[in-house]
């Protein structure tokens, strides 16, 4: 999952003793929680040094004191891997105030355009966590006109569109707008609700080569929010079409294509369009946390705990975890009623059955393939 948020914070999960500890006060040891991505900031060459680029907010509020400090980038350090040889040390050029965080220019870089990579550390007497921090170093500021530049293929859906960068796989494109107008069918079918706010929204899934491309186009992200569009990012080498029609095999890499694609959907269209289904899922997701169905992992924010319960969910009704269980009863689509009625309901209420989504992409042959692998 990635939430979409004006530093691009790409956020994943946060451990159920945690999510207690912000709504009940329990003296838990509270390490401090940071995204489990990144932070980028700019540079220009009008930056004084000095001047504050950029601050690191914690995902969740700690009382303890934080100490803040910079760790120069170590390849494959990171949880995500965005840490790789070559990369310029962003600890050359930048400093952080020990107790607010605040990202200073300390030195000019020595290259422009260029990227600067390091990891920010927070730490307090519970423990620490990091988080990757990208200066990108620019002649300019990138201008608003030219925000859009870097997508150079599109896809329009109707209520949806898909922009995607030059080296992006056309296949996979057109199989990620395949995915999302199969995923919205059964609106399209009723009421229309959904597809009518996608497109009030002016939503757009983003499509890029690689993470390294999504996390260094400051100049997109830095006006998207003036262009009055809503996004969600979406990787050429996180698509991998094979993966939910054979089941979710375990020797294929998993494709994130309908979590993204359903994520961009909940936000853009579904909690506007039905706002009771919302405050049900909202508490279908903390009565899966209580009983451990659902766990989150760190760096999440409480308030999208629903989008990913909604995303696993879906996952479970079209087939990919059956090879996994709860309480030794395998996550297949018929065993979700069971596990979850209140979330199997919602999920019937609002996407195609398993069936038919198949039957949307063009997948017939598939429908009976047995799930368990």
């Amino acid at each position: 999952m990635r939430r979409e948020n004006t530093s691009h914070k790409v956020i994943l999960f946060v451990i159920p003793i945690l999510f207690v500890s912000l709504f009940v006060s329990i003296s838990y040891a509270q390490k401090p929680i940071l995204t489990d991505e990144f932070d980028r900031f700019l540079v220009t060459k009008e930056t004084k040094i000095g001047n504050v680029i950029g601050q690191i907010e914690l995902v969740f509020p700690n009382p303890k004191k934080i100490t803040w400090s910079l760790v120069p980038p170590v390849p494959g350090g990171d949880r995500r891997h965005y840490l790789k040889e070559g990369q310029l040390d962003a600890t050359k050029i930048v400093a952080i105030d020990p107790d607010t965080a605040e990202i200073r220019l300390k030195e000019h870089p020595a290259e422009y355009s260029a990227h600067y990579y390091a990891e920010v550390r927070a730490t307090n007497e519970d423990g620490y966590m990091e988080q990757v921090l990208i200066i990108i170093a620019l002649e300019e500021t990138p201008k608003r006109e030219n925000a859009l530049d870097i997508f150079t293929q599109r896809i329009d859906t109707g209520s949806m569109r898909f922009f995607a960068t030059e080296t992006v796989d056309p296949k996979k494109i057109e199989y990620a707008a395949n995915v999302a107008s199969a995923l919205i069918s059964k609106d399209r079918r009723g009421s229309g609700r959904i597809s009518k706010y996608l497109k009030e929204k002016n939503v757009v899934m983003t499509i890029f080569k690689t993470f390294e491309e999504r996390n260094t186009s400051i100049g997109f992200y830095m006006h998207r929010r003036s262009l009055g569009l809503r996004t969600q990012d979406l990787e050429d080498e996180e698509i991998i079409p094979d993966y939910l029609r054979l089941g979710g095999p375990r020797d294929l890499r998993r494709d994130a294509s309908v979590e993204e694609i359903t994520h961009l959907i909940h936000r853009g269209g579904i909690m506007e369009a039905y706002p009771g289904v919302q405050k049900r899922l909202e508490h279908a997701t903390q009565e899966a946390i209580k009983r451990n169905f659902y766990r989150p992992q760190d760096g999440l924010p409480a308030d999208s705990f629903a989008d990913e319960y909604l995303a696993f969910g879906l996952d479970i009704l079209y087939g990919v975890r059956s090879h996994r269980s709860y309480n030794g009863m395998p996550l297949k689509p018929e065993n979700l009623k069971i596990i979850d009625p209140e979330l199997y309901d919602i999920l019937s209420f609002l996407f195609p059955s398993r069936e038919e989504f198949f039957r949307e992409m063009g997948w017939e042959e598939d429908i009976t393939r047995n799930t368990r692998h």
